[in-house]
């Protein structure tokens, strides 16, 4: 069994490693011991050689790195990746006044981050808006952990600027739902809403209906003017259709020349007043290149029995019925 001395030592020792607050009994007891003094020295010079390398890593970490106090939010320390990302973003002081709290726009987060440190030690790839120096947010993906100096648990964070990456993701998310030329919804997604409106006129027998629109002449235009001016026909026509409907309405480019609108709560005299609004400003539209313009329209409301493909082509029998009437009319079946 280690004797009286030896546990003293290795606690004192322990503390000295652990940068804990040193046991001054044992400083008082052994101070003129040369072997202690001896060790004491040793010990220290290898906590020291750690911390140097400790903050050679640090520095040259990649990702923007820090260590705050762990209550007040005050930074100790930062590296050069972090004081690049505060540059860029139109701050190039960083001193001793920063606080941790002026970073984090939403510190209601950085409050939930404090919790986990506190009850596990550990947090990992927390989002939290972060404020730069222009009052200009981005996205940081904030992992921090809890060590300890001086006796005192500091955190060391890392913080991602990951706004890129959201924009990314966030515009892959929009192409699986939208038309990439007109910017409404696309044919997968109007199949999504229409399954859903079923539904839920199925089970709270409630209205619906839908319009399909399509562009009358289409092709002659094209083979007269270009693709692209058929392109931006169609644009225009999608930001006519979405700037006559209700914000519960939904709008979608369902093939080629073709539209559709989904109308929640709607019965088929309310579709077809909204479709001969939408026909008359589209006749009336004055459009660039092309000029005059028309397109044919089949209304179609729900029935209990029906499927969405059942819906769908009783919308597109009607819209034929328009079209052989001589375009430019409203039918619904």
């Amino acid at each position: 069994m280690l004797n009286t001395e030896i546990r003293e030592l290795i606690k004192y020792l322990k503390n000295i490693v652990a940068e804990e607050k040193p046991d001054h009994d044992a400083i008082e007891k052994y101070r003129d011991d040369p072997d202690f003094i001896e060790l004491d020295k040793m010990v220290r010079g290898i906590r020291n050689a750690c911390k140097k390398h400790f903050q050679m890593i640090f520095d040259l970490y990649p990702d923007p790195t820090i260590i705050t106090t762990m209550e007040d939010g005050k930074l100790l320390s930062y590296n050069q990746a972090f004081l690049k990302m505060i540059q860029l973003r139109g701050n190039g002081i960083v001193d001793e006044s920063f606080n941790i709290h002026d970073l984090y726009f939403e510190l209601d987060k950085r409050e939930q981050l404090i919790a986990e440190l506190k009850r596990t030690g550990v947090s990992e790839n927390m989002e939290i808006m972060v404020n730069d120096a222009n009052n200009e947010m981005f996205v940081g993906l904030v992992s921090a952990q809890v060590i300890n100096i001086e006796g005192e648990p500091h955190i060391l964070s890392v913080i991602r600027d990951i706004t890129e990456i959201k924009r990314l993701e966030a515009e892959i998310a929009q192409l699986s739902t939208k038309d990439k030329l007109t910017k409404v919804f696309n044919r997968l997604k109007l199949d999504e809403f229409l399954q859903c409106e079923l539904e839920r006129s199925e089970r709270t027998k409630a209205s619906f209906a839908i319009i399909l629109v399509d562009v009358d002449s289409l092709r002659n235009i094209n083979d007269t003017y270009g693709n692209p001016e058929g392109d931006n026909l169609l644009v225009a026509i999608a930001e006519i259709l979405k700037d006559n409907v209700r914000v519960t309405d939904i709008v979608g480019r369902w093939s080629g020349e073709e539209f559709l609108v989904i109308l929640p709560d709607t019965d088929e005299k309310g579709a077809v007043t909204l479709a001969e609004k939408i026909r008359t400003i589209v006749e009336n539209t004055d459009f660039e290149i092309v000029g005059k313009l028309t397109a044919s329209f089949g209304v179609s409301a729900y029935r209990k029995d029906l499927l969405p493909a059942t819906l769908i082509s009783r919308a597109h029998g009607a819209r034929n019925r328009a079209k052989e009437k001589g375009r430019n009319r409203v039918e619904c079946q």
